[in-house]
């Protein structure tokens, strides 16, 4: 596993070995929260923990909470159901973990970034985990003070789910969405990102500018 120029984590390994580990059935059980962790949930005290996130302050912080022996002992139940040598199935783990975890929370705070700047005024405050989990949310907008938006981030290609499992889940994450509005009586946005940038970024741009002039 190694950084890229864009500060995200690549695996160097094999990519039929990658893919073969991927669409592996035997192997899904144990990246499991109640395996390696609720990951989402430690990326998110890791965050609120420290003003300058790195990936060495975000491998020792899941070290501290989880420690290392849980991914060396999902490697060695890899190479023994796949038959794999150790270190693939090592840095197959510390990706699957720590580095897709990393690459993940980066893109959605990098499009964060970019919203702030267009939108100087507004804050942005990162949702905690148990409104994430419960209302499908990943950061709330705030004006003078006041919510105003709740937002959802995702990559391109959960749009473009489509198997009867993960439309299951994207109709229970509607009902969520619509929990969030009643509850709070503001707005919520999906909006995706593709290689790195906002999908679409001048509609959702102008969502929000809609928006903010009607709170006028």
């Amino acid at each position: 596993m190694m950084l890229n120029d864009n500060n995200r984590f690549e695996l160097n390994i094999d990519k039929k070995k990658f893919s073969l580990l991927n669409k592996s059935k035997k192997i899904s059980w144990l990246f499991r929260s109640t395996n390696v962790g609720k990951c989402a949930k430690i990326f998110d005290d890791y965050y609120r923990s420290t003003s300058d996130i790195t990936p060495s302050g975000w491998f020792l912080f899941y070290k501290s909470v989880m420690g290392v022996e849980i991914l060396k002992e999902v490697s060695e139940k890899i190479m023994e159901l796949e038959g794999l040598d150790i270190d693939t199935c090592f840095n197959y783990t510390k990706f699957r973990v720590l580095g897709q975890t990393w690459n993940g929370m980066l893109n959605e705070i990098d499009l964060i970034n970019v919203l702030r700047k267009e939108f100087p005024n507004i804050e942005f405050r990162k949702a905690d985990y148990d409104l994430d989990e419960n209302y499908f949310t990943d950061w709330e907008l705030y004006s003078n003070g006041k919510l105003i938006l709740g937002l959802q981030i995702k990559p391109i290609t959960y749009m473009l789910m489509n198997t009867p499992y993960q439309n299951q889940a994207k109709l229970n994450h509607e009902i969520q969405m619509k929990r969030y509005k009643d509850k709070f009586k503001v707005p919520h946005f999906l909006i995706y990102y593709e290689n790195n940038s906002i999908y679409e970024k001048e509609k959702v741009l102008e969502k929000i500018n809609i928006l903010l002039v009607n709170l006028i």
